[in-house]
């Protein structure tokens, strides 16, 4: 995919670095990827789409974002990560949130990953729980 930006309205979008035909995307973006062949400029490419512009160029970044989350999933976990994994836990089971997740890492170990992380956190939790903290880390951009 081109960098979406100034001048991309007339540039030839391509797939973002890391995309690929089994990357699980909300179909409204993989409507506007299928287009997307490197050639076709974002009219074209939001012509065939049935889309306007800004709406295909918008779908463009969010295939890129996508990329980006599914990429960081597979990184070990940073201290910063922890920590903010650990205040988004705290919203919902209180202090015992650090403990929690210091366990996990260390259970973990070399695999500690996000994915990994929050999974096993996860298996921890009751499903209102789970929700509560899927949706804590959205708003604080973990996930």
């Amino acid at each position: 995919m081109g960098r979406v930006g100034p001048g991309a309205a007339v540039s030839a979008p391509v797939w973002p670095d890391g995309l690929q035909d089994g990357t699980p995307l909300p179909f409204s973006v993989w409507r506007v990827m299928h287009h997307v062949d490197g050639t076709r400029d974002v009219t074209e490419v939001a012509r065939l789409a049935g889309m306007t512009v800004p709406d295909v160029q918008e779908r463009l970044n969010a295939a890129a974002a996508w990329v980006a989350r599914a990429a960081q999933r597979d990184l070990p976990v940073s201290d910063e990560l922890a920590e903010r994994i650990i205040q988004c836990l705290t919203g919902v089971v209180g202090p015992v949130a650090a403990v929690m997740v210091d366990e996990v890492l260390d259970d973990l170990g070399e695999q500690a990953t996000l994915n990994a992380t929050l999974s096993t956190l996860a298996r921890q939790l009751t499903p209102e729980r789970v929700q509560l903290f899927a949706r804590l880390l959205r708003d604080r951009g973990v996930t």
